[in-house]
């Protein structure tokens, strides 16, 4: 083959190689991507739910099992009929990263996958505020499915499991930052803490300390009345003296 054809080949080969990817975001409100565009709206948050498993399970899955995992309390021919639907209307939005025959579900493995949950866990240990970046909110946050007790119980196994590694790894990267004086490197991380649990009047106290270290007194105030918002709305009270006097020194 001369030279010529065999440039022409490979540049063939790696359009078919870029072409087959995926983007999946399921931090926060879920987003897919397909070759770099946007899933058509689904209008449906079972069919992002079935999408969001699969990427997350790549490999066969009996129909009966994602029928007993998305439709419960209901016959086996129902939920078979209803997973049947929910097939249809899954492939009309995912084109063919799916395929589905009579017996089995799956992603399909010629596409390049690249899953935010799963660059987070790969991540963590060696560069943690990097992966922290992946973090923009809890898991499948805003998917609400009906009559899938089973989805739900996995959703939410997988939901404290992210939170708990964010919320470790924050703890211990702010407490790092403290230890070397880095005050001002802990302050976004403190803030990512409290976003994603903002009942904790010990973590706003926290961040209310840090702004007050790095004379950013407007700030600390406003720390405080979004604190003082949150404990009135959640707790029907007020925050504690020790948060109360902080701003009092």
């Amino acid at each position: 083959m001369h030279s010529l054809e065999q440039e022409q080949l490979i540049k063939r080969n790696e359009i078919v190689e870029t072409t087959a990817s995926l983007e999946i975001r399921l931090f926060g409100t879920p987003s897919f991507f397909i070759n770099g565009q946007p899933l058509a709206e689904s209008t449906s948050h079972k069919v992002d739910a079935l999408f969001a498993y699969l990427v997350c399970h790549p490999f066969p899955h009996l129909r009966e099992a994602l029928a007993s995992l998305l439709f419960n309390a209901q016959s086996r021919n129902h939920a078979n009929n209803n997973l049947r639907v929910l097939l249809s209307r899954l492939r009309r939005v995912c084109e063919d990263t799916i395929l589905i025959n009579r017996q089995t579900v799956r992603l399909n493995p010629a596409y390049d996958v690249w899953l935010d949950t799963a660059v987070f866990q790969q991540t963590i240990p060696k560069q943690p505020e990097q992966a922290l970046k992946l973090y923009r909110g809890d898991f499948l946050e805003g998917i609400q499915v009906q009559d899938a007790k089973a989805f739900i119980e996995w959703a939410a196994l997988e939901r404290e499991q992210h939170r708990l590694l964010a919320l470790e790894t924050l703890l211990q990267l702010i407490h790092n930052h403290e230890t070397n004086g880095q005050i001002e490197k802990a302050i976004p991380l403190a803030q990512q803490l409290v976003t994603i649990e903002p009942h904790h009047e010990g973590w706003h106290r926290r961040l209310i300390n840090l702004f007050l270290q790095t004379g950013q007194r407007q700030q600390a105030q406003a720390q405080f009345e979004a604190c003082r918002q949150i404990m009135q709305e959640m707790f029907h009270q007020d925050v504690s003296a020790a948060t109360q006097a902080l701003l009092s020194m």
